[in-house]
């Protein structure tokens, strides 16, 4: 019978039942009796090594109400010691198996060899988690453990279409040095040139079988092959990839079901803040207007609907603008406006607007205005064309006009004598490829003296070069006789271009006024009286109408 100091004066005491297996309490009535708390009698438990027993508070406190109100002694179970237990379930696809185990109070624990002799009663031959099992038997406690787990089958991923295209950037604004926001610069356009990589295809792949518990192999399935999509436009396959779909043509991307095409033109409303400065590969449709201060780029063609206030357009092919080009500012005679002010157009190819007002225009080909140029800056690299033939229309007011072969136009001036220049018989572009060509010929020619020379040293003293250096030096001195010819007939070719543009002459349909100067080539005359459909030509003794 085991005492204890916190059961002195309670006619309390505490013993195992002879087996070991049971807990019992004495209770021996007193006169004098001290009462006692559920608590005191748990502590008492501990103190006197029965902690582990599996002892419900509520038997105690059965116990000591009865010891309250008993005049007689008795004898009451109130524990008992418990083995652990131990339950595995298998999940009905046999993939999992958890397993619970009830701790122990006192009695055995679970080993690692009932956990496998269970496991193995269900079937369980694979999965098994072993680190997992040994932590919780160490623990002495589980709840729902998963203990074994299958291998599902992974099926095989079908053809997927990968976009290569960099998304849109973000439209805000970009700040400047000064930290000002620029809300003109909102970011590009997405958009593709030539040769450009769109989207790529990947190949299926296998399924890999999985296997459930019981060892039983589980099937998965392939991959499907799908083809990219037909009829798309824009684009073709890489000559060494034919799972590469590449930009056939500059343009705007659309990602469509199982491909992507190229449209080659990107069509918008108008050009102002919201949509900011608009830089693209291929051609930009614009159906309203190009407001103030705004930039439009494009590889091709710009086409606009509306007005080109004072912006900037300049575009790899042609522009043509159905409305007007009207920049700012009032021209001074004498004197253009600032070119921050005016309407700035750039082709490569040809320009084509209604009318131009304060207007820096330069092309590569033709330029065409359909009624007016006035204060504005023409520059072309063929002709400039004011006005329809036999037209009431097409003035030139002011400015510089400035062409390679023909300058025409129904008015040139005005009756106030604003100033005039019309210049013919010069292309700007092609005297800066002559200068560029000339240049490069005497700098190749140059290079060219100085390998002579060490040529003919080396013959004159053999074994003065190391014999792999002097090949070398003979194969560049070959590749300099190459690009020399070469430049030498870019330079001809210029310069019968330039003969042509001697045939050069300005067009007058009604009236040239006073104050208008014709230019042809280096020959200048200065038209003193108003003049009637007059032809300007270069003769013998300069120019002659």
């Amino acid at each position: 019978m085991e005492k204890n100091h916190l059961l002195d004066g309670t006619g309390l005491a505490l013993q195992l039942t002879p087996d070991g297996q049971s807990l019992q309490a004495q209770f021996t009535p007193l006169v004098q009796r001290r009462t006692l708390e559920v608590g005191q009698l748990q502590e008492a438990l501990l103190e006197l090594g029965f902690g582990e027993l599996f002892v419900p508070p509520e038997a105690l406190e059965q116990l000591l109400q009865k010891c309250a109100v008993t005049p007689l002694g008795f004898t009451q179970r109130i524990g008992e010691r418990r083995d652990a237990t131990l339950a595995v379930q298998l999940s009905d696809d046999a993939m999992t198996a958890t397993m619970t185990i009830q701790p122990a109070c006192g009695g055995r624990t679970v080993t690692l060899e009932e956990v496998e002799k269970e496991l193995a009663r269900l079937g369980v031959v694979c999965g098994i988690l072993y680190d997992e099992i040994r932590d919780a038997l160490a623990a002495g406690k589980a709840s729902r453990l998963v203990i074994a787990q299958g291998t599902p089958p992974a099926p095989g991923e079908d053809s997927q279409f990968i976009s290569l295209i960099p998304e849109m950037a973000a439209q805000i604004p970009q700040l400047s040095e000064n930290e000002t926001a620029d809300y003109r610069n909102l970011g590009d356009i997405v958009s593709v040139g030539l040769g450009d990589p769109l989207m790529r295809r990947t190949r299926p792949t296998q399924g890999i079988p999985g296997v459930n518990l019981l060892g039983v192999n589980l099937p998965a399935t392939d991959g499907v092959d799908i083809p990219f999509a037909e009829n798309l436009t824009g684009i073709a396959c890489d000559l060494e990839d034919g799972d590469l779909l590449v930009a056939a043509i500059s343009g705007y991307p659309v990602i469509v079901p199982r491909g992507v095409i190229v449209d080659p033109v990107f069509k918008l409303k108008r050009v102002d803040l919201s949509t900011g400065n608009l830089h693209f590969k291929g051609s930009l449709e614009i159906s309203g207007d190009v407001c103030d201060g705004m930039e439009v780029a494009a590889t091709e063609n710009i086409t606009v609907g509306g007005l080109v206030e004072a912006a900037r357009l300049k575009a790899g092919g042609d522009i043509v603008v159905l409305g007007g080009v009207i920049g700012h500012g009032h021209a001074i005679p004498g004197r253009m406006v600032s070119r921050q002010e005016m309407a700035q157009l750039e082709a490569g190819g040809t320009v084509t607007v209604q009318f131009a007002e304060n207007a820096a225009i330069t092309a590569g080909g033709d330029i065409t205005i359909g009624e007016l140029a006035m204060q504005s800056d023409l520059t072309s690299g063929g002709s400039i064309l004011i006005g329809e033939r036999g037209g009431r229309k097409g003035h030139i007011i002011g400015g510089l006009c400035r062409a390679a072969s023909l300058v025409h136009a129904v008015v040139i001036g005005s009756h106030a004598g604003v100033p005039t220049v019309i210049e013919v018989g010069v292309d700007p572009a092609l005297n800066r490829k002559l200068e560029m060509v000339q240049e490069a010929l005497a700098e190749k020619q140059r290079q060219m003296d100085e390998l002579t020379k060490t040529i003919a040293y080396v013959q004159e003293n053999p074994g003065s070069m190391e014999p792999g250096l002097f090949n070398l030096k003979q194969r560049i001195y070959t590749k300099y006789q190459g690009e020399i010819a070469e430049l030498t007939g870019e330079k001809k070719r210029l310069q019968k271009r330039m003969e042509i543009n001697a045939q050069a002459r300005v067009e007058v349909e009604r009236e040239a006024f006073l104050g208008a100067q014709i230019r042809i080539g280096s020959s200048v005359t200065q038209i003193e009286e108003d003049l009637t459909s007059p032809t300007f030509t270069l003769g013998e003794e300069g120019i002659t109408y």
